[in-house]
C-alpha cells in the first residue's frame, strides 16, 4: 500500500500540464525530485499495480489515479483517419509528437486499457486495446516474430535482431483470449512463445536477450546495446515465465510448462543471499518483482517449484529496497536501475515500484487477473484439456 500511496502522492494531476496522468520514471528519493515522467508502458504497470491495489482495498484513489493514467495512454494513440493499417493504434513512445513506439512497450500499454475496460466497464479503452491487438497480429508478427521498433517517420523499423522481452507479450494475448474467447490470440501467443522458447531459452532456462532474426545467432555483448540492460534481462524475463504458465493453462501443452519450470530453476538457482535475482556482483532490482510473481503465479497452478524460505527470501529483498521515509513524498518507492543502468541506492523506478507492488499483493495472497490468474483459473482446467 505504501507503493501505491507513493503512485497516487506524484502523480502529476495539473490540467494545465501536458503531463498529466504521467508518474515518476526515475525518482530521486532523497531531494524528492521527479528525474524522467513514464513513458507508455511504465503507465501501463502503474495502471496495472493500481488497479489491483483497488480491488483488495477499494480505495477510490488508487482507481481515480489510475483512470488519469489511462487518459494519457488514450492519447499516446495513433488513430489515422486514413487507418493506415502499418501505424494505426500504435501508442506512441513517449509522448504524442513521438517519432517511434517499442512494440513491446506499447503492448503493456494496450494490455492496462484491457484490463481498466474490465474493471470499470471503459468500453472506449477496451475497443483501443482491441485495435492495438490488431495491429500487433497484422503488422508487428509479419516477420514471425515481433519488431523491436516501428517508426511513424521515414525512418527503418526493425534492426536485424530479435529481444527475449517479447515473451511477456504473450500473457496480453492470454488475457485477450480470456475476455474475447477469439482463437487469434492464442495463435498470437504461441507464435511469440514457439520463437522464443526456442531461440532465446536454453534447456538451462538461461535467456539470451538478443538473437539475429535471420541466422538466430546469438549477439548479446556484440550489437551496441547496454550490457547492463542486457544482463537485467536475464533475470527480468519481462514475464516471460508468466505466458508459458498461461500458454500451458490455456492449451494444456506440457513444452510451455516446461519452459515456465526451466526458467524459474534457473531463477531459484542464481538467488542471492540478500534474497534477490542476480549475477554475484549484485541483484536486479525489477528481477525481484517478476520472479515473485512467477513462483507465486507457478503455485497458485499447483506448481511448487520453490521452496517456502526461497520466496519469503524474495519478498524480504523487495522490503529490503523500498525506500521509507514517513511524512515524505517518496515514502513507499521502490529502489531501481538509473536510467543508465547503474544502481543508486537513492532512486526509485515505476518498473521496480510497479513489479513490486503486484509481487507482494501476490505474497501477501490477494488474486486477480492482473499479471496473475484469478480464482476461476486453475491448473486443473489446463490439465484437463
Amino acid at each position: 500500500m505504501a507503493g501505491l500511496d507513493w503512485m497516487v502522492r506524484t502523480q502529476c494531476d495539473d490540467q494545465t500540464d501536458a503531463n498529466r496522468g504521467r508518474f515518476p520514471e526515475s525518482y530521486q528519493c532523497r531531494e524528492s525530485r521527479i528525474n524522467t515522467y513514464t513513458t507508455n508502458w511504465t503507465n501501463g504497470v502503474a495502471v496495472d499495480a493500481l488497479l489491483a491495489g483497488y480491488l483488495h482495498t477499494q480505495c477510490a484513489q488508487y482507481l481515480d489515479a489510475a483512470k488519469l493514467a489511462v487518459d494519457y495512454i488514450k492519447s499516446l494513440q495513433f488513430i489515422s483517419h486514413r487507418q493506415d493499417p502499418r501505424t494505426n493504434g500504435v501508442f506512441r513512445e513517449e509522448t504524442p509528437q513521438a517519432p517511434c513506439a517499442h512494440p513491446r512497450d506499447a503492448l503493456t500499454a494496450a494490455w492496462a486499457l484491457l484490463d481498466y475496460g474490465c474493471v470499470t466497464g471503459d468500453d472506449d479503452a477496451t475497443e483501443r486495446s482491441l485495435l492495438y491487438a490488431d495491429w500487433f497480429i497484422r503488422v508487428a508478427l509479419e516477420k514471425g516474430y515481433p519488431y523491436w521498433t516501428m517508426r511513424f517517420d521515414d525512418q527503418p523499423w526493425d534492426p536485424p535482431y530479435c529481444g527475449s522481452f517479447h515473451s511477456g507479450g504473450a500473457f496480453y494475448f492470454h488475457r485477450l483470449y480470456q475476455v474475447k474467447g477469439d482463437k487469434r490470440y492464442l495463435d498470437a501467443m504461441c507464435t511469440i512463445l514457439d520463437y522464443y522458447n526456442t531461440y532465446h531459452l536454453d534447456d538451462s532456462g538461461k535467456i539470451t536477450v538478443i538473437v539475429d532474426r535471420d541466422t538466430h545467432d546469438h549477439l548479446d555483448g556484440k550489437v551496441d546495446q547496454s550490457l547492463t540492460w542486457q544482463m537485467m534481462h536475464r533475470y527480468n524475463d519481462d514475464f516471460g515465465a508468466l505466458a508459458n504458465l498461461a500458454a500451458w493453462k490455456d492449451l494444456g501443452d506440457q513444452k510451455y510448462l516446461q519452459a515456465a519450470e526451466r526458467f524459474c530453476r534457473h531463477m531459484i538457482n542464481s538467488q542471492r543471499a540478500d534474497g534477490g535475482f542476480g549475477p554475484e556482483e549484485f541483484s536486479v532490482p525489477s528481477a525481484g518483482g517478476t520472479v515473485l510473481m512467477e513462483l507465486s503465479a507457478a503455485r497458485a497452478v499447483g506448481c511448487d517449484w520453490a521452496d517456502p524460505d526461497a520466496i519469503d527470501k524474495a519478498a524480504e529483498y523487495l522490503h529490503s529496497i523500498q525506500w521509507r521515509a514517513p511524512g515524505k513524498s517518496g515514502d513507499g518507492a521502490f529502489i531501481g536501475f538509473s536510467n543508465s543502468y547503474a544502481a543508486k541506492h537513492a532512486t526509485a523506478t515505476m518498473r521496480t515500484t510497479g513489479y513490486a507492488v503486484l509481487a507482494l499483493l501476490r505474497y501477501a495472497g490477494k488474486v486477480d487477473d492482473f499479471y496473475f490468474f484469478g480464482p476461476a483459473n486453475t491448473a486443473g482446467q489446463a490439465g484437463n484439456k
